[in-house]
């Protein structure tokens, strides 16, 4: 059972008779210098903009609690996290890319094992909200929190799409969520009657 898909391979001459996963982990994104440690060698994140970071060996993957970890809803906006760094100048941010997206339970398992704590940063309407507390928050409990930037109001109102709130259904009971910010959130989406990509936080 702990055989390898290189043991597998020289014993079988089939790789695909093993169900080790070989590709696993995430990929990593920031503005600004993040030491971490990994494998117990420390290293910096620092990539240069237009690269990424992929941290394969999660399970010895870590950084300073003081990091508040970034889950990144859409690849443009963690392409050009660099863009938006003003929304996060409170914090310091390690940027993480919701994909591809069948990695994501190797990032909640990785969060389960540390202490940082956790902000969304997702589109502005049903479904991204209900990614957040279907795949995120219903998993790390109160370290999480949806990002929310000053004058979504306003933002909406100037930007907001009708057709994206008609098409997208509640997979989650508004009634149930724990976020002051974020029920008053989903009472404007619904008001307004419009969804928001996040993408125009994008400058």
């Amino acid at each position: 059972e702990a055989s390898s898909r290189a043991e597998y391979t020289a014993s079988g001459g089939d790789s695909k008779l093993s169900a080790e996963r070989v590709f696993k982990g995430f990929l990593v994104n920031s503005y600004t210098s993040i030491k971490a440690e990994l494998n117990n060698k420390y290293f910096i994140i620092s990539p240069t903009e237009g690269s990424f970071v992929f941290i394969y060996d999660f399970e010895s993957f870590s950084v300073d609690k003081e990091v508040t970890i970034v889950g990144v809803e859409n690849a443009m906006n963690f392409r050009f996290i660099q863009k938006q760094a003003d929304l996060f100048n409170k914090i310091t941010p390690l940027f993480v890319s919701r994909y591809p997206q069948n990695q994501s339970k190797d990032f909640i398992s990785w969060m389960k094992s540390v202490p940082n704590k956790y902000i969304h940063f997702g589109d502005f309407d049903i479904a991204g909200i209900g990614i957040y507390l279907n795949e995120y928050k219903k998993y790390l409990g109160e370290r999480a929190r949806f990002f929310i930037p000053d004058g979504i109001e306003n933002t909406l109102h100037e930007h907001g799409n009708r057709q994206r709130f008609d098409i997208q259904k509640f997979t989650f009971n508004p009634n149930e969520i724990q976020e002051p910010e974020l029920a008053r959130l989903i009472e404007t989406i619904k008001r307004k009657k419009e969804g928001l990509d996040q993408e125009i936080l994008i400058r």
